[in-house]
């Protein structure tokens, strides 16, 4: 069977994240160049035991076929109402159809998580 090939993922996309402690969710703005992907998400970040705060990360990562990796390499912080430190970002997940990429985040602290992102643009 001859694996499909995944049009180009460059575009908006919603991100949606279930990490345990909490949930995000925003926007990923995607680029992709032969198999290098970069960007940066946007989200806002509501953990159970804080107030809601904004994150912006810049991305680099790479896709294989179907399957993607993409890691956080800095941070902004948008907005938050306390001081906080916050912990860099991946995902690696996999194609599930042309406007849909599912899998596992994990952060340099060591919560994981399982993500969403659905293509818009």
């Amino acid at each position: 069977m001859e694996e499909k090939k995944i049009e180009s993922l460059t575009g908006k996309w919603i991100y949606e994240e279930d990490y345990g402690y909490g949930t995000a969710q925003g926007e990923l703005i995607l680029v992709q160049e032969g198999k290098k992907l970069s960007g940066k998400i946007i989200f806002s970040e509501n953990a159970d035991s804080n107030e809601t705060f904004m994150i912006q990360e810049k991305i680099e990562g790479e896709i294989n076929q179907n399957r993607i990796k993409i890691r956080a390499t800095e941070y902004d912080i948008i907005h938050a109402d306390y001081d906080i430190r916050y912990e860099l970002d991946s995902w690696e997940g996999m194609m599930i159809n042309e406007t849909m990429i599912e899998g596992e985040s994990l952060d340099d602290q060591g919560i994981a998580g399982s993500f969403r992102f659905t293509k818009i643009v």
